[in-house]
């Protein structure tokens, strides 16, 4: 399989989800969202993970604008499993995450349809969920490095946890250090240059 696999291009977004505090502009980007992604914020009770959730769609539409895709036409379908798939794109992967203040978005196009295959997760690196993974031996960048495999893979999370889940060669880990509390990893199967690793301000 990984040898059909030539090119790929794999970029990165990362975004403050709490300049998202601004009601204005909090209401200008929740109006310029589509309909699913109005849905999902709709469903969040906690205003910090609404603003989370939101700036996860921004940073998904200026990627999809930057690698020459238009939104509005892209047929969002989703899986067995509920990851969302563009069906009439298969060199198209995308991924999204969030957590406490932090949003991200990784794409990867592949030249052809073999290779788009990626998974990113970010996590708050609190006391509290220190403390909850320390009773499994594990840490919070291990924590997101199963995560985002999981979602490159469509592996079952519980057994990548407890270690019975058979793991697909090819695939690649970065984990971007930036100056914050918080814990990224991206996995595809190709190796992100530093510069298409972005970070994002959404008041721009």
């Amino acid at each position: 399989m990984t040898d059909m696999v030539h090119n790929i291009n794999v970029k990165v977004y990362i975004a403050d989800s709490s300049k998202l505090q601004d009601k204005e502009l909090f209401q200008q980007l929740y109006d310029n969202a589509n309909e699913y992604r109005k849905e999902k914020i709709d469903k969040t009770e906690e205003q910090r993970e609404k603003q989370a959730a939101l700036a996860a769609g921004v940073l998904l539409s200026r990627a999809l604008k930057e690698a020459g895709y238009k939104e509005q036409e892209l047929e969002l379908q989703f899986n067995s499993n509920g990851k969302p798939f563009y069906s009439k794109h298969p060199e198209l992967g995308f991924s999204l995450a969030y957590s406490g203040d932090r949003a991200m978005c990784a794409i990867a196009i592949a030249d052809g349809p073999i290779g788009a295959e990626i998974g990113c997760d970010v996590e708050e690196n609190t006391k509290e969920l220190a403390a909850y993974l320390d009773e499994y031996n594990m840490t919070a960048d291990k924590w997101t490095r199963l995560e985002s495999y999981a979602k490159a893979t469509q592996a079952d999370m519980e057994s990548l946890f407890y270690g019975s889940a058979s793991v697909i060669p090819g695939f690649i880990f970065s984990h971007p250090e930036l100056d914050d509390n918080y814990k990224y990893n991206i996995c595809c199967r190709t190796k992100i240059p530093s510069e298409n690793i972005i970070v994002v301000d959404l008041t721009k």
